[in-house]
């Protein structure tokens, strides 16, 4: 399974992601782990179609030094599902925007010098 992933944060810096995540994702009963939602209009056709699957997301963990953004559709109505797929190279443009977004509004860099 293919993730973006930055590591070696600093509890300062988690607490920060933790925030924003707080606000700005759908949080999971599973502690860490928070879901996207993927807007329709970066929906791969069959996933459109899955009508019954919606919404989708892509899952992001937040670790005690890391925070780790999977490239993998997925929905909450079924486990197995041709609907549930890698991401399109539009979902994940759309997905690494988001992960600068969050870096953005939390006011951690993504790159450290």
């Amino acid at each position: 399974m293919q993730h973006f992933t930055v590591d070696k944060l600093s509890r300062e810096e988690v607490a920060k992601l933790k925030e924003v995540l707080d606000n700005f994702a759908k949080v999971s009963p599973i502690g860490g782990l928070y879901w996207i939602e993927i807007p329709e209009e970066f929906l791969a056709p069959i996933q459109k179609k899955h009508r019954e699957c919606a919404p989708h997301y892509f899952a992001v963990e937040l670790g005690e030094d890391f925070i780790s953004f999977e490239f993998l559709v997925r929905n909450f109505a079924s486990l197995r599902c041709e609907c549930i797929a890698p991401a399109t190279a539009q979902q994940r443009v759309f997905l690494l925007e988001m992960a600068k977004k969050i870096f953005s509004l939390a006011g951690v860099p993504m790159q450290k010098d």
